[in-house]
C-alpha cells in the first residue's frame, strides 16, 4: 500500500456551501471516492480510496490517497481509511450510497475488517440534488455533467473502465519492473483526485436548496411593495454557480449571484372566507353572507336559509397575499380567503397587521424554497 498526500489550491465556496446546507463546521467534512476493478466486491478488487478535506490549522485543502500497488493491500487500505475517518463528523460523496459505501462494507465483511462508516454521518450530494433536478437544464446528473454545470473542468478524461485497464497495465509493468508503471499510477491518482474535486464542486448545487436554512437563521430579508407585487430578496453567503428561475403557480423564485429574489403578485378585490362547520350557519341571500345561527335566529325566516358548504362564507374587500400550497394555516390566524368554493388558491388579507407579521412571511418563503423544481 502506498499513501499519497497533497495540498491543493481550491476555492472555499464549495465547503461554505456544505457548511450552510448541513449546519456543520467546514473542518468536519471529508469528501471520499473509491476506485475498483469491477462492480461486484466478490469478484473485483478495491485498489484506491481518496479523501479530500479542509485543514483549518494549516488553512488549506488536503488530499490523501491509499493506493494498492499489489493485490494484498485491501485490508490495510480499509483499516487505514477507517482510522483516518475517526476525526471527522460527516462523510461527503457523490452517489456513494449507491456504490462506494455498499462496496466497502461488503469488502469489510469479507476481510473481517470493521466498517469505517460506523460513527460518521453521511451526505450523498447526488441524492440531495436529484430531488430538484428539473431546475437544471441538464440531460442527467452524472458527475461529469454536474462538474460542467458548476464550472469545474477536468484534466482527466478517463472512464471507470479505462481505469480498470490502466490498473491492470500498472500491475503488469510493476511485475516486469517497467519504469512506465509510474505513468500509469499517476493517471489513476489524477482520475481519483479529480473525482474528489468534482464531488466537492457539486456541493455548489446545494446552494439552490439552502434558502430554508437562511430563513431559519437571523438572515435579514428585504421586502418591497410595488405595482401590486411583493419583491422579496434574501442575501446568501454562498454564490450560485449560474442564474436560475422557477415559477410555482403565481410565484417567481430566482437565484442569481448571492441573492434569492421572490416575486409575489398581490390580489385586489373581494374574496371569501369559508366557514368549515356550515351546518351551524344561515346564509342571507340579500346580503350574500353567512352568519352563525346564534345570531341568525333573530333574522326573519324569509330572509335566511340553511347554509351550504358552497355559500357559507363572509366576503372581504381589500388587498390579498397568495399562500403557497403546502402551508397549513387552516387552524390559525390570519384567516384564509378564496375566490370561490372550488378554488384551491388561498390568500391572506395583506393589511398593516400582516405586513408586520414577519414569521408568517418567512413561513410562506420557507414553503416556496423547501422543494424547488
Amino acid at each position: 500500500m502506498q499513501i499519497i498526500d497533497k495540498t491543493l489550491h481550491l476555492p472555499p465556496e464549495p465547503f461554505q456551501s456544505l457548511a450552510l446546507y448541513t449546519q456543520q463546521s467546514e473542518e468536519h467534512f471529508c469528501v471520499f471516492d473509491i476506485e475498483t476493478t469491477g462492480l461486484s466486491p466478490k469478484v473485483s478488487s478495491l485498489y484506491l480510496i481518496g479523501a479530500l478535506w479542509y485543514d483549518r490549522d494549516q488553512g488549506q485543502f488536503c488530499s490523501r490517497q491509499w493506493f494498492a500497488d499489489d493485490y494484498i493491500s485491501e485490508a490495510d487500505i480499509l483499516q487505514a481509511f477507517g482510522q483516518f475517518l475517526s476525526s471527522f463528523r460527516l462523510l461527503v460523496h457523490y452517489n456513494g450510497s449507491g456504490f462506494d459505501i455498499p462496496y466497502i462494507e461488503k469488502k469489510c465483511g469479507e476481510l473481517n475488517v470493521d466498517s469505517p462508516f460506523k460513527n460518521i454521518l453521511s451526505l450523498d450530494i447526488y441524492r440531495e440534488i436529484r430531488r430538484f433536478k428539473s431546475l437544471f437544464s441538464a440531460p442527467d446528473l452524472k458527475l461529469p455533467t454536474v462538474e460542467r454545470l458548476t464550472g469545474f473542468m477536468r484534466k482527466d478524461l478517463l472512464s471507470g473502465s479505462d481505469c480498470i485497464d490502466i490498473y491492470s497495465q500498472f500491475m503488469q509493468k510493476k511485475y516486469f519492473r517497467d519504469e512506465g508503471m509510474e505513468l500509469e499510477k499517476q493517471k489513476l491518482l489524477l482520475h481519483n483526485l479529480e473525482d474528489l474535486i468534482g464531488t466537492l464542486y457539486s456541493a455548489l448545487l446545494l446552494n439552490y436548496k439552502s434558502g430554508q436554512k437562511l430563513l431559519q437563521s437571523e438572515t435579514e430579508i428585504q421586502v418591497k411593495e410595488q405595482n401590486n407585487h411583493l419583491y422579496i430578496s434574501i442575501p446568501s453567503p454562498c454564490h450560485f454557480p449560474f442564474p436560475l428561475a422557477w415559477e410555482p403557480d403565481s410565484f417567481t423564485v430566482r437565484w442569481k449571484g448571492q441573492e434569492i429574489s421572490i416575486q409575489i403578485p398581490l390580489y385586489q378585490g373581494a374574496l371569501c372566507h369559508f366557514f368549515k362547520n356550515y351546518k351551524e350557519y344561515y346564509y342571507l341571500p340579500a346580503e350574500d353572507t353567512a352568519i352563525h345561527k346564534s345570531v341568525g335566529a333573530y333574522v326573519e325566516k324569509e330572509f335566511r336559509q340553511p347554509a351550504k358548504a358552497s355559500n357559507c362564507y363572509t366576503k372581504k374587500e381589500g388587498t390579498f397575499l397568495p399562500v403557497p400550497a403546502g402551508l397549513d394555516l387552516e387552524d390559525s390566524q390570519p384567516l384564509l380567503f378564496r375566490a370561490g368554493y372550488r378554488e384551491k388558491q388561498n390568500y391572506v388579507l395583506w393589511d398593516d397587521k400582516t405586513r408586520q407579521d414577519e414569521a408568517l412571511l418567512r413561513s410562506i418563503l420557507c414553503v416556496l424554497l423547501e422543494n424547488p423544481g
